[in-house]
Parts: structure tokens; sequence; C-alpha cells
């Protein structure tokens, strides 16, 4: 990190952060992948997602072989419990299944607000959702699965399901702990069609409470029977507010006008034109400082992300950057910039963990993508994806200069392993960062770690623990299974650590 000195003779003292991960010993952690996730206190709340199945490994990498209505994502693998895991004892974590939980509900709640809940059972079941927690409630909006599944080769769907969980009483009922579960605040639903997306991400601007500000669903795709021609993609950015009425176990979600770069996102041409045609790619939490008002405000990072338009044979990632300021607009009266310059070559491209941190003495934010899918352009992959990595990468953005730019350096090779070289196995891929409870935070963003405060008095402070995820023992391992992929529990604790050079 730079920033200028009044006197140029003289040798100036800058601070650099380093970025380490360690393994934990814990062996007791659920195997999951693009699950449901949400805290209280040191407990983790795990559901959906997809899993490896007692007698075989078919979690991991789908089939990208395979048929998407049976042999692409198999039947097994997805994931039917609700877990409650603390990382710090790491014992055996308490589940109950989906129908156990079904049975509980129909027990404490009358006929009316049990037959709600049956109908959103694909909110525990089903894979890759998109999701944030505010305060002490989970916001799930989609996710993929089938029809039906008992009957899977009917076909798979993108899912219009909106939730709100209350993440302290989902994990009482979990535990048998029914007294200590807030009836009125456990579960409400509803249903939107421009809220169907898979691959996506979920955030919330207004603080940390949903009195004042809104969701943004950021991009993914709506995949499977009920889309156009099998697919289609979000094109967008939604922003949405939700509330309940009379009913607190029904949702009312109310949508204002798409960011978006083209005039009509839902239309099927649109896929053709959009830069926000993208998918699985790293979505983070932004600030920039607004030239209308000069107030540092918060906004969204779109980095790399799939595919572009064109042949199916040919894939192409991404590797530009789109930054959302929903707060106000930039000189082409439009809530967004699109940074061309920007080239992330064919590194992490895909969602991984991550985090943004944010020093205010140089107007620099650090944001770092933690391995995952995208290793490098040193080869043509011709029909085959980019290889998974466990490479780092750092961003940085001046959120003080117009037009909005970033610079990116891998600064390590192999984060997840001692070798300098990166190798397998792989990891990062559909894993998941749980922040520290003790990070401080920018007071622009409740998201965004505050570096000039967490480093105060001290060199090193704990990010947070990197959980699940896909295990890949080659880089492009085309499908699950042994030696080629599968869902990860392992756990690793992230640290940020300040270093001065001259």
């Amino acid at each position: 990190m730079f920033y200028s000195c009044n006197n140029p003779k003289k040798a100036t003292l800058t601070p650099e952060y380093v970025v380490s991960i360690e393994a934990e010993p814990n062996r007791n952690a659920p195997s999951l992948q693009s699950f449901i996730h949400g805290t209280s206190g040191s407990e983790w709340l795990l559901f959906a997602g997809r899993t490896n199945s007692i007698d075989s490994l078919n979690g991991g990498l789908h089939n990208l072989n395979g048929n998407y209505a049976n042999t692409s994502f198999t039947k097994v693998s997805f994931n039917e419990n609700i877990y409650v895991y603390d990382p710090i004892i790491d014992a055996v974590p308490t589940s109950i299944s989906i129908s156990k939980m079904t049975t509980i509900i129909s027990e404490h709640f009358d006929k009316e607000n049990t037959a709600l809940f049956k109908k959103f059972l694909s909110v525990f079941k089903n894979t890759n959702a998109n999701v944030k927690q505010v305060d002490e409630f989970l916001y799930i909006t989609g996710g993929y699965g089938a029809i039906n599944f008992k009957e899977p080769t009917k076909g798979y769907i993108t899912y219009d399901h909106v939730a709100r969980i209350h993440v302290p009483s989902m994990i009482q009922l979990v535990k048998g702990n029914y007294e200590g579960i807030e009836k009125s605040k456990l579960f409400a639903f509803a249903r939107n069609e421009s809220l169907v997306s898979t691959g996506g991400e979920l955030y919330y601007i207004g603080g940390k409470t949903i009195k004042y500000g809104s969701f943004y669903l950021v991009g993914g795709h709506n995949f499977g029977n009920t889309a156009a021609g099998g697919q289609k993609y979000v094109d967008a950015v939604y922003p949405f507010s939700i509330k309940t009425g009379k009913n607190p176990h029904v949702l009312k979600v109310s949508l204002s006008a798409a960011i978006s770069d083209v005039s009509d996102p839902k239309g099927v041409a649109s896929d053709n034109t959009s830069i926000f045609r993208r998918r699985d790619g790293p979505i983070l939490p932004s600030i920039y400082r607004s030239p209308v008002s000069n107030k540092v405000l918060p906004g969204i990072a779109i980095y790399a992300g799939v595919f572009k338009p064109g042949d199916d044979s040919n894939l192409q990632a991404w590797n530009d950057a789109i930054y959302v300021h929903p707060q106000w607009a930039n000189k082409e009266s439009k809530l967004f910039t699109y940074d061309k310059t920007y080239n992330q070559k064919n590194y992490n491209v895909y969602a991984s963990p991550n985090f943004v941190a944010y020093d205010s003495i140089s107007g620099i934010s650090h944001s770092y993508l933690l391995g995952g899918i995208g290793d490098g352009p040193e080869k043509d992959y011709n029909d085959e994806l980019s290889g998974f990595t466990n490479t780092g990468m750092h961003i940085k953005t001046d959120i003080n200069k117009y037009p909005l730019k970033s610079e990116n350096k891998i600064f390590s090779k192999n984060l997840f392993s001692e070798n300098s070289k990166n190798k397998p196995p792989f990891y990062g891929a559909e894993a998941i960062l749980f922040p520290s409870t003790n990070i401080s935070y920018s007071k622009y963003s409740d998201e965004i770690i505050d570096i000039n405060t967490s480093f105060k008095n001290t060199n090193s402070i704990d990010v947070g623990y990197i959980f699940g995820g896909i295990e890949a023992f080659k880089s492009n391992p085309g499908t699950y299974g042994k030696r080629n992929s599968r869902a990860s529990n392992k756990i690793w604790k992230v640290t940020l650590t300040k270093q001065i050079t001259e």
C-alpha cells in the first residue's frame, strides 16, 4: 500500500499486508459445497448444498459431460440435513433431516402455516442459492435442484422462492430446544420471478437491520426446465426490499428498477450483449467515494465470472470488472462503472472465499480472492473450463480516483499447502469464509475490515475460517468421484499480518 509523501528525499515506510492460511485440526464438520450458511455466536447453521453420500464421493464438481436431469447432479449428492456446528469445539454436529424438521413444524404450528412451510421445502434442499445474513435473519433467494427429487429425470430448475430464516431459532429447533424457538420469527416465505437465480450473490446495503436499506441480487442465471432455451442469465442487479404483513410467515417483496446496461434484462436477447451476463464469479462488498456528494458510500464489485457470449465449445471467462454504486450515478448517469482495462488474466475467475480491507490513510481498498477455479492463461483449455487453483489474488482499488479502476497481482501460488507451485489437491471453489467475531469493520461498510483500527495495537489479525467447498484432486477433474473431486469438510484459519517495508 502506498501513499504520497511531501518530501520525496525521505524514505517512506509503507505497510504491506500478508495473507496466510493454516489448516485447522477439525475433523467433525460435515462435507458441504454450495451450501446455505448462517451464524449465531460461535455456532454455524448449515443446510442445503451438496455433499458426499455414504457409499461414494458424488459431491464435488458436477459431471460436465453428464445428463443434467440425472447424472450431472446425482440425487444422493443433495444434502438433506440441517446442521449446527461449532468449529471451536469441533464436536460431531447436531443435525436433523428435512423430514424430521417438517414433523417438528407440524407439531408446533397451526395447519395453515405448516402447509405454507411444506410448500417451500426447496429452500432446504438446493444447491448454489444466494444467501445474506442481516442481524439474526438469513435471507435466501433461488438455488438449483430437481422439480421432484423422487423423480429427478423429470428435470431440474432454478427455484423462485424467497425465504427468511431466524438463525437462533432454527439452531434451537435442530438442537431440540423447542422452548427457545421464537415461532413468529422462525420462517417466512414468498415467491418472485425476477429473483430466480443460481450462482449469483445477495447483498444488503443499509446497516445492520433491514429497516432502511435494500437487498441486491447480483447476477447468476436461471438454469433448467423453466428457463428460455434451458438457460437465461440475470443480466442485472436487482434491488429489492422485504417486509412482512399480518401473517409474519408471509413475505412481501418489492422490487426497484434493475441496474443493467440493457433496457430489458429479462429479454432473451440481452444474454448476447449484456456485460452483466455473469455467474459464479467473485462478487465482493466495496466502497467508493461519490464524486457527486464527496461521501464514501457502499457498493458492490463484480470481478471476472463466467461465461461470455459465444460458442459452448469455446467457453470464455470474463476478466474485467463492474463496480456497482447504487447510491450515486457517474458521468454517464449510470449506477455502475465498467472497468474494461481491468484484467484478471483467467486467475480466480470463479466464486471463492474472499475478504476486503480498507486503508483510510491511503484510500486503497484491498480485496483478496483465495483459491477456487481459474489457474491463468498458460495453456489453451479448448472445451474445458479453466483449471482449479490454489492461487491467492490481491486486488487494489483507489476509491477516490475516477474513473474507478483496479489492479491485481498473484500473492501466492499455493495458499493451501507448503508447495511453492500450484499443485493438487485444490481448494476454495464454492467454499465460504466465515468472518471472525472480533473484526473491526469500516464505518462505511459492516462487511469491510477497517485496517487502521484493526492494526492499531497489533501486527496480525484473525480474518476468519474457510470451510467446505470442492476438493479437486486434479486441475481439470471433469466430474466427481475418487481421484477427481468431492465435497470438502476441511477448515482453514485465515490471518492478515501487517509488515512495514521501506
